[in-house]
């Protein structure tokens, strides 16, 4: 499915007037020129991984559009404003605020938008960290976030890999999340960063998910 400026697609929680077209415009005066060239390549990737999975395009590409609304935020006040919304933060979060641009965008998401389809909120609220059970439609959007187009080939390539090459011929998202999910703890490893226990927790979800399905 898809729904730009002028066609009329419903869909239950989310207002008919939040087009692709919209939500393109409420992205990019909230980020830099360089962040929303990013945003608009994960928009891109997110629908052609949806195709790819026979997940909803419309659902993915605009979650796409909407994922790093609050990415450029200072982490004081990512985390002030999680903290407005309830959320409880551990010590990780608390000294690391980038860590929660993506709840924090789905918060600001709905709140500005009027969003209250929670599939498509918690695909942007989980894009970075991810999450254990998380739908097809989150790992389709964390999975666009890694394989946008200004990332190093070393990393998406091996992801892109695992994310085709299934007898099934459809997408193997699991097997792509994975791959994305150990490439990404090498690189906190490699560069001395701090890894948030979500991070293990998920891997080690995706690994059995693999392993279960070998």
């Amino acid at each position: 499915m898809n729904r730009n400026s002028s066609a009329k697609i419903k869909y239950k929680g989310i207002p008919e007037e939040l087009t692709l077209d919209a939500a393109r415009k409420w992205a990019k005066p909230r980020v830099s020129e360089k962040r929303f060239r990013h945003v608009e390549g994960v928009a891109a990737v997110a629908k052609e991984i949806a195709e790819l999975a026979g997940e909803d395009e419309f659902l993915a590409e605009l979650a796409g559009w909407l994922h790093d609304g609050c990415k450029e935020w200072k982490d004081k006040d990512l985390v002030k404003v999680a903290q407005s919304f309830g959320m409880k933060l551990n010590d990780v979060e608390k000294e690391n605020g980038h860590l929660l641009h993506g709840p924090v965008a789905a918060f600001v998401a709905r709140e500005e938008l009027g969003i209250k389809h929670q599939e498509l909120l918690d695909a942007v609220s989980e894009h970075t960290l991810g999450k254990v059970g998380m739908t097809n439609l989150s790992k389709v959007v964390f999975l666009a976030d890694c394989l946008e187009a200004s990332r190093p080939t070393d990393f998406t390539d091996p992801i892109w890999n695992a994310l085709k090459n299934n007898p099934k011929k459809t997408a193997d998202l699991d097997a792509a999340m994975l791959v994305a999910c150990d490439l990404s703890l090498e690189h906190l490893i490699s560069s001395r960063r701090v890894i948030h226990i979500k991070t293990v927790d998920v891997r080690n979800y995706f690994l059995s998910l693999v392993k279960h399905n070998q």
